[in-house]
């Protein structure tokens, strides 16, 4: 790859993992530093025929950077928290800012960016924003997709276009801010961020920690709260394999529940409706301080670390289903833990229905089979088969089941269609999320 080189970029040859070991073999890996130099490697690959894939920092989990022999652009250089507007209430960033960083910052200014992804401490916003990650506030304030106002983004045959404006009301044409956010890195190489960003709620928060019988308690702890009209900040579930994970690897220190640990944060004016609710279903609820919060926080962040670190082999799923479902879906999970004879620990955004349940396997030939019925449960039930995680090699197959089964055909082939509009030589990031379900459907179709 002499010709990159000599275009003046910073590269390397090097293989990498993702956080669940899909693997990255790329032909080289670029560093750019400037909206410039992504243009330079986007024409270049362009102009070559070579596929080009965007890398944040590795923590997707569903294969979606994976890729063999391709140009892998490392965007961590391009790092700079470039604007806080504190009147019109926004931040301009480059991709590469780390979402933890960006937080600190905006908090010394008395403002934040809500969507809080586990890997808060670990990822980028721009790979945040390419799979419209979501996270622990989910249930209240939504995923990026509801806070990103405005992308700058290289597209994929080298020319730059900015969607949006940095302010909430526009409906000038179609939305293609949300069509590139969650695209995954399939439709072009975002280079600057406008996210909304909103003061840091003065409204006193009561931070709740509650042991439950079982799961199916919870579930109706979570149904009853919103039958109520309580809107959480946080509404979030650790069942007892994974307090055992934590304590072994972690030393949390938690006390072990046969039916897990409930968290909530709640307003103050709703801390007796919630009480109540929580003794209806039998939970042990204990009031936490600030910082006792903050490591509770933490440990849940990192659930999946410390279960991966238990596993010869970890599938990380993530479902949605309708909160209404809640109870039905567990039922399900629970039956297919006994007829495939494996532990699935469930980590859950449960206030607004994202299961994680995460498989824990001595045996990858059964792997397929059991995450594609898990994939099912939520399709069953009107959900969905990604939350947050996104779609990428593993659920492309799944995904397509989803739309067409509740959307029709006719959406899958729209979604193509711009796929191929944009990246008329199909470059950028190719083989997965849109364009693979679509290629598993048509083969399905002439089987």
């Amino acid at each position: 790859m002499e010709s990159l080189k000599d275009l003046g970029l910073e590269t390397s040859v090097e293989t990498r993992e993702d956080f669940v070991n899909f693997r990255v073999n790329p032909r080289v890996v670029v560093y750019p530093r400037s909206e410039e130099e992504v243009v330079k490697v986007v024409r270049y690959a362009y102009e070559n025929g070579l596929p080009i894939v965007p890398w944040g920092a590795g923590t997707s989990l569903t294969g979606a950077v994976s890729c063999e022999g391709c140009i892998l652009l490392d965007m961590r250089h391009m790092s700079s928290i470039l604007e806080i507007n504190d009147v019109d209430w926004f931040v301009r960033v480059q991709p590469g800012v780390n979402l933890e960083f960006l937080n600190r910052k905006l908090m010394e200014r008395g403002f934040f960016l809500p969507p809080d992804p586990a890997s808060f401490f670990l990822c980028s916003v721009g790979g945040a924003v390419a799979n419209s990650s979501g996270g622990m506030r989910g249930v209240k304030y939504g995923t990026f997709r509801d806070w990103v106002l405005s992308l700058r983004v290289v597209l994929p045959t080298g020319e730059v276009v900015q969607v949006g404006e940095p302010f909430r009301k526009n409906r000038a044409g179609y939305d293609l801010v949300h069509l590139f956010t969650g695209s995954e890195g399939t439709l072009g190489v975002v280079t600057e961020i406008w996210f909304r960003i909103i003061p840091l709620p003065k409204e006193k928060m009561i931070s709740l920690l509650s042991f439950m019988p079982d799961l199916d308690s919870t579930a109706g702890v979570i149904q009853d709260m919103r039958r109520a009209g309580i809107l959480p900040e946080i509404a979030e579930y650790i069942d007892n394999e994974v307090i055992v994970a934590l304590n072994t690897q972690l030393s949390a220190g938690l006390r072990e529940s046969r039916g897990g640990l409930l968290m909530l944060r709640v307003e103050e004016h709703d801390l007796e409706k919630m009480r109540e609710i929580l003794g209806k279903w039998h939970g042990e609820t204990s009031i936490l301080s600030d910082e006792e919060w903050e490591r509770i926080y933490s440990l849940r962040a990192q659930s999946a670390i410390a279960l991966k670190a238990m596993a010869k082999e970890m599938y990380v799923e993530d479902i949605v289903v309708p909160v209404s479902k809640l109870v039905e879906a567990v039922r399900r999970l629970k039956e297919l833990e006994e007829k495939y004879q494996v532990k699935m620990p469930v980590i859950a955004h449960i206030g607004d229905g994202n299961l994680h349940p995460n498989i824990l396997l001595k045996d990858r030939r059964m792997a397929d089979e059991l995450f594609e019925e898990v994939g099912k449960i939520a399709i069953d039930l009107g959900g969905s088969v990604s939350g947050e995680h996104g779609i990428g090699l593993q659920k492309a197959r799944l995904m397509g089941l989803q739309i067409q089964r509740h959307s029709g055909v006719k959406v899958l082939e729209i979604m193509k269609g711009i796929k191929d509009l944009v990246d008329p030589r199909g470059i950028m990031n190719p083989g997965k999320y849109v364009e693979l379900a679509y290629k598993l459907m048509k083969q399905g179709q002439n089987e």
